[in-house]
């Protein structure tokens, strides 16, 4: 019997879970309890080059096609730390980003910093920043070291704290940029419970339809994600910043246990063929946190959302949640404006599932993904690839379930 072309698909995502359903009772997550589930997904890449191969194998061309179609290949991964102090309402993250470009012509790693505050009047630590990384000394699974920075997860269970593990980040960059000089960082996070989705965290991608029947497809190109929903973070951070006078003012920020996110992503295709846009949630107060992401797949992979959250009580998860085209299960944007310059409609108010709602977006920072490239180049993306790309970054103080917290969201639009 032949297969309909509705039992054929290019997007295959993750399993949906029944967020009602009590933590650990599904089979279509996979919980973390030690380490060995965070290690680089990329690190193969940086020696043999890929090693998750497509499953569903077709003839991928000879001769020229073929090495064109490798040369076009692109992989990133980043390790985030998102921090949220619930006391001074200084929030930001700390990023490692991986990237092989051109099928590993290129590879590189770059350390991405920002802090923002939670109010409108405290901005004296604003702060983004880029810094690409070399003199690698150290690349393993579960450990990096440059030069000027160590990113490492420790095995040092805590079981009365009820942590997995460590992780620790050093850096130490004394000449950095014209914005920032002398960046410092020393933290040691206690990570909790964790979670993904299965399988393995990946939704993949294909060039071709596939038959739905075969429940063991994979492919290079996918979007993966592994989320640690809280943590607890101590140590310092500082930095001299350069004021309106031309001065370098310096910044310090001590961290006593704060509460963060740790979040693992990887992108195996380019972002305006991963996905047409993004939304993301991190909450956190005293006693809860609310983690939720969200994208939309571009037209060629059937416009699908796929969107995956979780609730924390206590440094315990009691709720993980994922749905794949439930529109009432999905982000809501309640209230919006139109950014005249761009054209996109971005959210002033908005409902991710867990339960949250942000009703006073205040928005901290609006950036131009292209604004940076000679305005002729520029022309020819939106043009030529038709992207757009903006991101809307936020911070306020915020509630969940009557108790004070503060809130990171993140809207990005693509194409």
């Amino acid at each position: 019997m032949l297969e309909s072309s509705s039992d054929k698909i290019k997007f295959a995502p993750i399993k949906e879970v029944d967020y009602k359903k009590p933590v650990s009772k599904s089979k279509n997550y996979t919980l973390i309890n030690d380490i060995q589930p965070l290690e680089w997904y990329c690190h193969n890449d940086s020696e043999t080059g890929y090693q998750h191969t497509i499953s569903n194998k077709t003839d991928g061309g000879r001769g020229l096609f073929r090495v064109m179609k490798k040369s076009m290949e692109t992989r990133v991964e980043t390790q985030t730390l998102y921090f949220t102090d619930l006391h001074t309402g200084l929030c930001g993250f700390v990023q490692l980003l991986y990237s092989t470009v051109m099928g590993g012509i290129y590879k590189g790693f770059q350390l991405n910093f920002k802090v923002f505050g939670s109010e409108s009047n405290n901005t004296d630590f604003d702060v983004w920043e880029s810094f690409k990384l070399d003199d690698i000394a150290e690349f393993q699974p579960l450990k990096f070291v440059s030069r000027n920075v160590i990113f490492e997860f420790l095995s040092n269970k805590n079981e009365k704290l009820g942590s997995i593990g460590q992780l620790s980040i050093k850096c130490d960059l004394p000449t950095c940029n014209n914005t920032i000089q002398n960046l410092k960082i020393d933290l040691l996070v206690d990570l909790f419970q964790g979670f993904k989705m299965n399988p393995n965290g990946c939704n993949y991608y294909f060039d071709k339809q596939i038959s739905t029947s075969d429940e063991f497809v994979s492919s290079d190109k996918m979007i993966r994600h592994v989320f640690v929903p809280r943590g607890k973070c101590n140590g310092n951070i500082s930095y001299d910043k350069k004021l309106n006078s031309g001065d370098f003012q310096n910044k310090n920020i001590s961290l006593t246990d704060v509460p963060v996110v740790y979040l693992d992503a990887v992108q195996g295709l380019l972002p305006n063929k991963a996905a047409s846009k993004w939304n993301f949630l991190c909450f956190q107060s005293e006693n809860y946190s609310v983690l939720a992401i969200e994208f939309t797949t571009p037209r060629d992979h059937d416009n699908v959302t796929v969107t995956v959250w979780s609730i924390t009580e206590k440094n315990k998860l009691i709720s993980i949640g994922s749905s794949v085209q439930s529109p009432k299960r999905h982000v809501r944007f309640r209230a919006t404006s139109t950014d005249k310059e761009s054209g996109w409609v971005y959210p002033t108010s908005i409902k991710f599932p867990g339960g949250f709602s942000e009703h006073d977006l205040r928005l901290v920072n609006r950036y131009d993904v292209l604004g940076e490239l000679p305005s002729m180049v520029r022309s020819l993306a939106q043009k030529i690839v038709s992207i757009k790309p903006f991101i809307y970054q936020y911070c306020q103080p915020s509630k969940y379930k009557h108790e004070k917290g503060i809130s990171i969201v993140e809207s990005t639009f693509i194409s």
